[in-house]
């Protein structure tokens, strides 16, 4: 079983902030994001209403999932992506010269605090985390060395996020995709369990199968044990029943006791899957309670 984790809003907290930005590169920049809901654009948007700026309305914004977004703003068409580790660069679509320096954003990130944690669980519980991101190789690296996520997979288009997805089905593992982002879309439907982050666009969380509703990761782990525990009760219950059934059928019918009695004692094997259905929620607690910790 292999998880794979999107990177901003998933293993880190996706709460991004403006480090360093001219009041004139944000103007434009915020522009054309303040209708996105991509983590990197609601930081820049948030930075310019607290310094106060007004946004302008852009016109024909065009976003592209994990490339960047363009559009028009004071009749200008302008263009809006990565620029390197924890940066994006704002320029005139028409440019072909040197972007200035202050059209360059700084921004930055932290690691959600129980990640490493939660990652280090899931690997003890037999299922291999890979870090998938769109977001440079320095900084892919950087967060998968804060939360011990040994494998990273760094500059993946949507598409290749949701080929590694098939690629690892056709390998005959299962898969586990969580990701918050419009472009975690392809890979979350393309997994056998995709689980989108309540903070995540209105297209990721229809695609998901589950939502995780807290800032953490423990749910996607929660979930797992949950899932492994509910599999393994019913089948001790499918065990039981055909136990129970086989043997009060097949004394009845050779009577050695009487039918009735038999038929009396028929609702004991629903009363064993109720037992063992109650019992889930308790070996989950167990496993938290018992999982190891680390700092």
């Amino acid at each position: 079983t292999v998880a794979g984790l999107d990177k901003t809003g998933t293993v880190t907290a996706g709460t991004i902030a403006v480090t360093e930005a001219a009041d004139a590169t944000l103007r434009v920049a915020a522009g054309l994001e303040r209708f996105s809901l991509h983590p990197i654009a609601r930081a820049i948007t948030a930075e310019a209403g607290r310094r106060g700026i007004p946004l302008p309305r852009p016109e024909d914004v065009r976003e592209t999932p994990g490339s960047g977004i363009s559009g028009v703003v004071d009749g200008i068409r302008w263009e809006l992506a990565t620029a390197g580790p924890g940066a994006v660069r704002l320029s005139r679509a028409d440019d072909t010269g040197e972007t200035a320096a202050d059209q360059v954003i700084l921004l930055g990130d932290t690691t959600r605090t129980d990640a490493r944690r939660t990652i280090e669980a899931l690997r003890a519980l037999g299922v291999e985390p890979v870090l998938l991101t769109g977001d440079h190789e320095d900084v892919a690296r950087a967060v998968g060395r804060d939360a011990h996520l040994l494998t990273v997979q760094a500059r993946l288009s949507p598409a290749a996020k949701s080929a590694w997805v098939r690629e690892q089905r056709c390998a005959g593992a299962k898969v586990l995709f969580a990701g918050d982002g419009l472009n975690d879309g392809p890979a979350l439907a393309a997994a056998d369990v995709g689980i989108a982050m309540a903070s995540g666009a209105a297209s990721t969380l229809l695609v998901a199968d589950g939502i995780v509703s807290t800032g953490s990761l423990a749910p996607v782990l929660a979930g797992i044990r949950a899932g492994r525990a509910a599999a393994q009760m019913i089948r001790r219950s499918l065990r039981q029943a055909v136990a129970y059934n086989l043997v009060s059928m097949g004394a009845a019918a050779f009577g050695l006791v009487n039918p009735l009695v038999a038929a009396v004692l028929m609702p004991v094997s629903s009363a064993l899957v109720i037992w063992n259905s109650a019992r889930v929620e308790s070996l989950v607690r167990r496993e938290d309670t018992c999982a190891p910790t680390s700092s």
